[in-house]
């Protein structure tokens, strides 16, 4: 069963990108966790703020967790 999970990219100044996971809550369909991010868009960007108070949010997205482990471990482009 793939679990999905809340992404939010955050701008950066530099030549990497600084990712903020949310693994709580998870989603099993990504389409409950696009609504998620739909209704709770304000509340999800706070809280990235809070863990990065100076850069802005890029973008939000619902990415299977094994998608993004293979992302962050640099095996996909």
């Amino acid at each position: 069963m793939k679990i999905f999970l809340i992404v939010i990219a955050m701008i950066s100044y530099s030549d990497q990108v600084d990712l903020y996971v949310i693994q709580d809550p998870s989603f099993t369909n990504p389409q409950k966790c696009v609504e998620f991010v739909k209704i709770n868009n304000i509340t999800l960007i706070q809280k990235a703020k809070i863990e990065y108070p100076d850069q802005g949010i890029d973008n939000i997205y619902c990415i299977s967790k094994e998608k993004l482990k293979n992302y962050v471990s640099g095996t996909e482009a």
